[in-house]
């Protein structure tokens, strides 16, 4: 991420409840609770969709386990970044 700011762009950040306070970027968005996939999943296209109004260069989203329902989150987060995807 430091790397995105260094270089003068704006960063969004996707988070979870645990983790929002962890990231230095200009909008840091929360999805919920990492112990909660469903809530996760109900948030994210809200959240996604909030974006386009944040002139944002880049959106940054952690990773869920691809189980389960957290499977369906990485699936729609993947098609979302347009399969663009740094392992970090």
């Amino acid at each position: 991420m430091l790397n995105y700011i260094e270089r003068g762009k704006r960063v969004g950040v996707i988070a979870t409840d645990e983790t929002k306070n962890s990231y230095n970027s200009d909008i840091v968005v929360s999805l919920g609770s990492r112990e909660n996939l469903y809530e996760i999943g109900q948030n994210l296209f809200k959240v996604l969709r909030s974006f386009d109004t944040m002139d944002v260069d880049i959106i940054l989203c952690e990773a869920f386990n691809e189980q389960g329902v957290g499977a369906a989150i990485m699936n729609r987060l993947k098609k979302s970044a347009g399969f663009d995807i740094i392992e970090a």
